[in-house]
């Protein structure tokens, strides 16, 4: 049976034979129909190593100018014709005649460009019945390869230095933990070349034998999880014994995502390690000492109440019977010493308690102003007939029942009522309580109590609530004391979540402060009686009063504080004051406000971020209350940018009264609508070479507030203006804007308008985006405003001795 083709192949192939494949047709294509459609470029030689053909791609890419004079040249006049492109040229000519003096095929070279760019030529001899007929050469353009692998080289020669500069080991281990490759740092912490740690087990080299299975159970959770892992462990070297390492390990990935091994990096935290040990050790040592102290005095203290307790009692009873006058006198001695001995012993046994955190904080109903005036009547018999009044001053608002530890909180205030009668003869010493707010359901209760006595200096003021510590070291011999109770009132304060601390208050030498939270239980002193008859009442729903609002204030620029603080003053409003929106944020998220009155352009914190930040937690005690800019922008989208940051309302600066009332009474809700009363025109004229007609409508003729701002202008001005010089020869072009949009009202208060006009033409220029095109003009126009404030600063002066005058005469302001 014939099994062969027509062409001799076979039909059926016999088993194990290697089938004979047919031509298929395309072969029986020319080679140019090859040549010509590739998308490499192509020249051919012949037998002559002449230039005999190009396709279109060298076409394309070469001069017309040049294709005349490469055709049919001589093989040296070609290569001599690409010499002058090429980077390397005597090696290029070198190569090419190697090439074709030996005839044989050469794929893949790398030529490199002078104009940058790369190309591999490849070489292929032509043979017919084994006689050489030519050559073709094949161009292809690897520049942009070239250029991708050039990157992925700098780029791990900077990982490279990235891991020596971290001192970083970075080894390559296959799927069984076996090290594949290792870094340089990873030889470094080693001590070993790479060739010694080929193919040797990461574990079994550096992991101790104790800690193996641990790290072998890490490392199969990190392949079973598919996660990357970071860990601390202690391992050993050759050369450097137990170190500590922190080591972050990840699988690597084929293209198919199969894991084929791991990369894990290490970082040396030996002293990191030793120096937490230290820490720990140190701490634990404290804690023991710490504990030892706590023990000891509430022992000691323990011990001595005894015996105490009967010095008292038998002092008490000795002053009951008949005594001579010298006896009397040694028997009141006793009496002192053993009551200071007795608050001694008392303060030993408060502290030991709450530093071993045994003090708890009970929660009970109780009515604040019965507690204030029950602990005032106490007190007054104990401070007996010594020349000090003691005052009280609790909020009108305060007058329901609240829930918190009355204890604790008599027990802050009689620590602070005794340290203040210790310290104070004669005079005043005052409590006085305000509410701050709600948060989280909690009503914030501020007190103080302040007296008329030695006072304290600014940098005393922390010392003062340290364990053991009294401000002024001879205080104990002239006062006595132990430097305990106003460590033990600053710990029961922070227990109950509070804070205190000391502040300066007009009419006293010291003001302690401090803050604590109560639940309002709804209820009045009456509500309550009458409920506890049978009597029931719905908790009564707290009514807003318009002076009753408590409004914020943000402003950086003294001059504007002092101008609004007078505004709300005469309109009766309680306010807070923030120079910076660093302060006024912290303000914010513990106090709760009716109203925001804040600058737009502040250092740090500016209002936009400001306004954006309470709005964003809906949980903030202050994410709903209406925020009002008030600005000297003179930017038309100020009010477009101020809304979408979250600001309700825009008020220029500079603003009349009549401006601000009408803010007020917009956002506080009130029918009210003269809160400010307008004082009468008193007969003040402002000199002409002012804007007079202005400052009528700033001031509405009232001196005290007009004097008083001219004045924080006449002191300050020149301080300003240097510190704008100062920018503008440094370049700091930014800062200059910042200090020119914070100056510019300054000048519209003091009728300078025409100067305050200029100043918004410099902040204008002095935008980034006005900059180049106006930066020339930028040194002649503050001159002109240095000139322009030159010539008008001595009517300035004069208008404020003449206000000064004015007031001195008689003519008061209201």
């Amino acid at each position: 049976m014939n099994l062969l083709r027509k062409d001799g192949s076979r039909k059926n192939p016999m088993p194990g034979s290697i089938p004979i494949l047919a031509v298929p047709p395309i072969f029986s294509l020319p080679i140019s129909s090859y040549l010509s459609n590739t998308s490499a470029g192509i020249m051919v030689t012949d037998d002559q190593h002449q230039l005999i053909w190009l396709n279109e791609v060298v076409l394309k890419n070469t001069p017309p100018q040049d294709l005349a004079n490469l055709l049919y040249l001589p093989f040296d006049a070609v290569v001599r014709h690409y010499c002058v492109q090429v980077a390397q040229p005597v090696a290029f000519a070198a190569r090419m005649q190697d090439l074709v003096h030996h005839k044989k095929p050469y794929i893949g070279w790398e030529i490199a460009f002078r104009n940058g760019r790369y190309r591999e030529l490849s070489y292929i001899p032509i043979f017919d019945a084994g006689v050489f007929v030519g050559s073709i050469w094949e161009v292809i353009d690897i520049t942009k390869h070239h250029t991708v692998q050039q990157e992925i080289q700098r780029n791990e020669e900077k990982f490279q230095v990235v891991l020596d500069n971290l001192n970083a080991a970075l080894c390559e281990t296959d799927l069984n933990g076996n090290i594949t490759k290792a870094y340089d740092g990873f030889c470094r912490m080693s001590g070993m070349e790479e060739e010694q740690l080929i193919g040797k087990n990461l574990i079994d080299l550096f992991v101790p034998e104790e800690k193996r299975p641990y790290a072998r159970l890490l490392r199969q959770r990190r392949l079973d999880k598919n996660m990357p892992l970071l860990y601390e462990m202690e391992i050993e070297t050759p050369h450097a014994g137990r170190r500590w390492v922190l080591a972050s390990a990840t699988s690597i990935r084929n293209q198919d995502q199969v894991a084929t091994g791991s990369m894990s990096i290490y970082m040396d935290i030996t002293p990191q390690k030793r120096l937490q040990r230290a820490l720990e050790q140190s701490r634990e040592a404290a804690e023991q000492a710490r504990q030892a102290q706590r023990e000891f005095l509430a022992n000691i203290s323990h011990e001595i109440r005894n015996p105490l307790t009967a010095i008292i009692g038998m002092s008490h009873l000795l002053e009951n019977t008949p005594l001579t006058a010298e006896q009397r006198e040694y028997v009141g001695i006793l009496k002192l010493s053993s009551d200071f001995l007795l608050e001694l012993v008392g303060n030993l046994l408060d502290l030991s308690k709450i530093e071993a955190g045994k003090q708890e904080v009970q929660q009970r109903e109780f009515h604040l102003v019965a507690l204030l005036k029950s602990l005032l009547d106490i007190f007054r018999l104990k401070m007996g007939k010594k020349p000090v009044v003691l005052t009280l001053e609790v909020d009108p608002s305060l007058r329901n029942w609240l829930i918190g530890d009355d204890l604790l909180l008599k027990q802050i205030l009689l620590n602070l009522l005794t340290n203040a009668e210790k310290f104070t003869s004669e005079g005043e010493i005052a409590i006085k309580v305000r509410p701050e707010g709600v948060s989280e359901n909690k009503l914030w209760l501020t007190f103080r109590v302040c007296d008329t006595g030695i006072g304290l200096d600014q940098e005393q003021w922390n010392a003062v609530f340290e364990d053991y510590r009294q401000a002024v070291r001879n205080t104990s011999e002239r006062y006595g004391g132990t430097g305990l109770g106003l460590a033990i009132v600053k710990q029961l304060v922070e227990l109950q979540g509070g804070r205190i601390f000391v502040e300066e208050l007009p009419l006293y030498r010291t003001c302690f402060c401090f803050t604590l939270p109560y639940t309002d239980t709804g209820r009045s002193a009456d509500q309550r009686r009458m409920a506890a008859q049978g009597d029931t009442y719905p908790a009564p729903i707290p009514a807003v009063r318009f002076e009753e609002a408590y409004v914020l204030v943000v402003e950086d620029n003294m001059m504007n504080r002092k101008y609004i603080s007078g505004l709300l003053n005469r309109a009766g409003l309680r306010f807070q004051l923030a120079t910076n929106g660093q302060d006024a944020l912290h303000l914010l998220q513990h106090r709760q406000f009716d109203l925001i009155l804040m600058d737009l352009r502040m250092p740090g914190v500016d209002g936009y971020e400001l306004a954006a930040r309470v709005r964003a937690d809906e949980m903030l005690p202050n994410a709903a209350t209406p925020i009002v800019a008030v600005t000297a922008s003179a930017v038309e989208d100020t009010a477009d940018q101020a809304r979408l940051a979250g600001i309700n309302d825009v008020l220029s600066k500079p603003y009349t009264p009549d401006q601000l009332i009408r803010i007020l009474q917009k956002f506080l809700n009130e029918d009210e609508t003269a809160l400010m009363e307008t004082p009468n025109t008193n007969g003040y004229q402002f000199q002409s070479a002012l804007d007079t007609k202005f400052l009528d409508a700033l001031y509405e003729n009232n001196l005290g507030y007009a004097s008083d701002l001219f004045e924080v202008f006449v002191k300050t001005i020149h301080e300003e203006m240097a510190k704008i010089k100062t920018l503008l020869e440094e370049k700091d072009w930014e800062g200059m804007g910042f200090q020119v949009h914070k100056l510019k009202p300054n000048f519209s208060m003091v009728g300078l308008t025409a100067i305050a006009a200029n100043m918004q033409t410099l902040e204008n220029y002095l935008k980034s985006n006005q900059l180049n095109k106006h930066l020339p003009e930028i040194p002649g126009l503050f001159a002109e405003v240095e000139s322009a404030l030159a010539a008008n600063m001595p009517v300035v002066e004069e208008e404020l001795k003449k206000m000064r005058a004015f007031e001195e005469n008689g003519h008061q302001h209201p």
